[in-house]
């Protein structure tokens, strides 16, 4: 790491794009590319990654609430990446090594761009000139189940003409995936069969994505991005009964997904009355028909059962955004108005097979309808240090929704809520950094859980719920960042999440089941991450980063009114990994370490364990010059874990004089061997 302040670092670099965004006071870390030579980097992701104690936030991208305030934990030159279908690593993975100038490791409070806190990578490149094109390839050998993966990877081209900077990218983006073994099921009454289960899933991804920056008159910058992805996805389930003195049972289960996504996304920026303006716009749209069908062949002679589901969704999102910042009073401000606009409209159809082999349709107009949202919101925030220490951040705001339903369950309603959040920042040495973070926020309504749905493979249905309302919680986050100089570092955060109208399953009038609010939920916990490097003890090249998850998390069960845990509030997490860069020579080598332990999961009348891969083993090696090329080899669960899902299934709701049947679910997916071949020209 460098030790020199940015400031005078940046002396004499004229291609520096941007100032330093905090002092050296504030707890700032510089890392220059020489901290990463070592490691022989390709691309901007490479080098954050390899940033002592680090670890990157996903938050940026995804199917989130509009664009909002800034989140997550990476900035490009002092701008947040907002993107809703790319996410971080991949924007990150698209700029080569050779354009950063620096990383800056600063608190988020301090900053003077809202919503950001705790540690906050600011990534300074500026583009060399000329087309530079990267590539990566990841093919994967067949497993037990799985066939080959040869086609995963991506190419990006990007360079400079005049004052437009570019970047072009294709990515293929396939999964293959198998597992099969012993599923033992028990029934109510004692009996006791064994069945041998097999699940095959094979999706051929595409994507296509481009990004353009231009610089005008007068310093204002424009921004284009846009994506294509194509989606293709097939799954099989198959299961079959292999106990003795059992009636032969053969069960097929089929499913196709087909369609695409499309993102096109702007900003511009320039001065204004003292201050500077940004507008952006964004419009996605995602098209995709869904197809699944199960069989069950008794072969005894009796007619053969089955049901088809299928379902056509077309969803998009609008977003027109406005931010004004400037300085008044020693600090810094910002005023923000958004409108979003987020529709669904599905068509679904259910039918069962009758005993002439055709399949007879069933009544399930639950299932199709239309789900629109518009929402505005505006906010106020400021930024401002409160002593030579300490940083605050402030935002005040709030938002209107109005969400209509179209459909069997045609319905309107309307939210008044309010969001904001506060944020300190303490640099209590210049090795100790505390920040405190307390947030209101509102979840995003997944639309689909409004309509009915249909799972075929656990054999289960929701009904529709045109009553359900978005989730809100408070987030409270403390986290103090230690430095230990040639040691390493270690940051402990503590956090809690409070949340209203808490989404579930809950039981309907009629006896069945449909996503619901409960009145609150929380979730608790301590979070423990960092690096430890062994220079000190003579390994030199070496180092180990770590993380540690612990939390607790409840709400009161809607069926029987006891406590349960939260289902993706793991209670432990353990993730060990292990990297020697081998001094005076191209090899690398390492060996990683996850354990994880999972939450049951809760329906009505039914709970499971869904307990993956819950203790992951790998091992590496990589040569960083082969013709030129990275070339890594590694191999991933070496302890061959199983995939164990233990499932209890009720007739009713869940009570002991419902119980119909257990199944104990164990597949193998054998040992996974991959290969990163990584170059650039």
């Amino acid at each position: 790491m460098s030790s020199a302040p940015a400031s005078a670092q940046s002396e004499g670099e004229s291609d520096d794009p941007v100032p330093p965004l905090a002092s050296e006071a504030a707890g700032r870390e510089v890392f220059t590319p020489a901290d990463f030579a070592s490691f022989a980097p390709r691309s901007a992701l490479d080098m954050l990654q390899r940033v002592p104690g680090f670890s990157i936030d996903e938050r940026n991208g995804g199917q989130g609430r509009g664009l909002g305030q800034a989140s997550g934990n990476v900035l490009l030159n002092g701008e947040r990446l907002a993107s809703k279908s790319d996410s971080i690593t991949d924007q990150l993975a698209r700029i080569p090594a050779s354009n950063v100038i620096r990383i800056e490791i600063v608190d988020g409070a301090a900053l003077d761009v809202p919503g950001l806190t705790g540690r906050v990578a600011n990534i300074i490149a500026n583009s060399t000139g000329g087309l530079q094109v990267q590539f990566e390839w990841r093919p994967q050998l067949a497993a037990e189940y799985a066939k080959a993966r040869w086609l995963e990877g991506v190419i990006s081209a990007s360079g400079t003409v005049g004052a437009l900077d570019f970047t072009f990218a294709a990515e293929g983006k396939p999964f293959y995936g198998g597992s099969g073994g012993p599923n033992f099921v028990t029934f109510a009454d004692g009996r006791l069969e064994e069945r041998f289960s097999t699940g095959i899933e094979q999706g051929d991804d595409t994507k296509y994505s481009t990004s353009l920056r231009y610089g005008l008159p007068g310093g204002a910058v424009a921004n284009l991005n846009a994506s294509l992805l194509l989606r293709r996805f097939r799954e099989w389930q198959q299961e079959r009964t292999v106990s003795p003195d059992v009636p032969p049972l053969f069960e097929d289960i089929s499913s196709l997904k087909r369609g695409y996504d499309y993102e096109i996304g702007g900003d511009v920026e320039f001065d204004l009355a003292g201050g500077r303006l940004k507008l952006i716009g964004l419009e996605r749209y995602d098209r995709l028909t869904f197809r699944s069908q199960a069989e069950v062949d008794p072969a005894t002679g009796e007619p053969i059962t089955g049901t088809l589901f299928s379902r056509f969704t077309e969803s998009g999102e609008r977003i027109g955004r406005a931010e004004y910042d400037w300085g008044m009073l020693g600090g810094d401000w910002q005023v923000s108005g958004e409108a979003a606009f987020n529709r669904l409209d599905r068509i679904s159809d259910l039918f069962t097979l009758a005993p002439d082999g055709n399949f007879t349709p069933l009544d399930f107009s639950a299932g199709t309808g239309g789900v629109t949202e518009d929402r505005y919101s505006a906010s106020l925030s400021h930024s401002r240090a409160l002593t030579p220490s300490i940083s605050m951040q402030l935002i005040v705001g709030g938002e209107y929704s109005r969400i209509q339903q179209t459909g069997s369950g045609a319905l309107a309603r309307s939210f008044r809520r309010p969001t904001g959040s506060l944020s300190l920042s303490w640099a209590a040495s210049e090795r100790l950094n505390v920040s405190l973070k307390i947030e209101r926020r509102t979840g995003q309504l997944d639309f689909g859980d409004v309509l009915a749905e249909v799972n075929l493979a656990d054999d289960n249905q929701n009904a529709a719920n045109n009553q359900l309302r978005p989730s809100q919680n408070w987030a409270y986050d403390l986290e103090a960042a230690r430095d230990f100089g040639p040691w390493g570092n270690a940051t402990l955060r503590l956090f809690q999440r409070d949340f209203t109208d808490y989404t579930t399953f809950v039981p309907t009038p009629s006896g069945g089941s449909a996503r619901g609010n409960i009145d609150s939920a929380q979730i608790q916990g301590v979070e423990l991450y960092g690096t430890f490097r062994f220079e000190p003890v003579g390994i030199n090249g070496a180092r180990l980063d770590y993380s540690l998850n612990l939390r607790e998390s409840t709400y009161t069960d809607p069926v029987l009114g006891g406590p349960l845990p939260v289902g993706f509030a793991e209670p432990f997490e353990l993730e060990l990994d292990w990297r020697h860069d081998v001094p005076a020579t191209d090899w690398a080598w390492g060996a990683g370490l996850r354990r994880t332990r999972f939450n049951p999961s809760f329906r009505v009348d039914e709970y499971g364990y869904d307990h993956r891969i819950g203790n992951a083993v790998s091992l590496f090696v990589e040569h960083k010059d082969v013709f030129g090329l990275t070339v890594q080899a590694k191999m991933s669960n070496l302890l061959q874990d199983e995939l164990v899902y233990d499932r209890y299934v009720f007739d009713g709701p869940r009570a002991d004089d419902n119980f119909l049947f257990r199944e104990n679910r164990r597949r193998e997916i054998g040992r996974v061997m991959e290969f990163i071949i990584k170059g650039s020209f």
